[in-house]
């Protein structure tokens, strides 16, 4: 009971933050800061653009761990195994698919 009240207090508290920050935004282009805010805009998709590949990276790595414990006696089970082996799978496809969309930008 207390993890369902943890859950729903989270969900308002985004979703509070959300409406807030939307708000704040709308509120800022109409007193004239619209150019600033996306300059600020572009400056931050740059900076995630950077950044994502490590991310990618990190998610791997992350996932490639669990994979090889998976495979010890009493640690693991197939259906963890295979399931590892798939997020495994799809990261390094979106890597590779940024690769590839990286290179043609080039």
């Amino acid at each position: 009971m207390m993890a369902i009240l943890k859950f729903a207090g989270f969900a308002v508290f985004a979703s509070t933050s959300a409406i807030a920050f939307w708000a704040l935004g709308r509120w800022l282009r109409s007193k004239g800061y619209g150019p600033l805010l996306d300059k600020l805009d572009q400056q931050w998709t740059a900076l995630q653009l950077r950044v994502s590949p490590l991310a990618l990276s990190a998610s791997f790595h992350m996932f490639s761990g669990p994979q090889h414990l998976n495979r010890l006696p009493l640690l693991g089970s197939k259906n963890s195994a295979a399931q590892a082996q798939q997020i495994a799978m799809a990261i390094r496809a979106a890597q590779e698919a940024q690769r590839r969309e990286t290179a043609s930008n080039h």
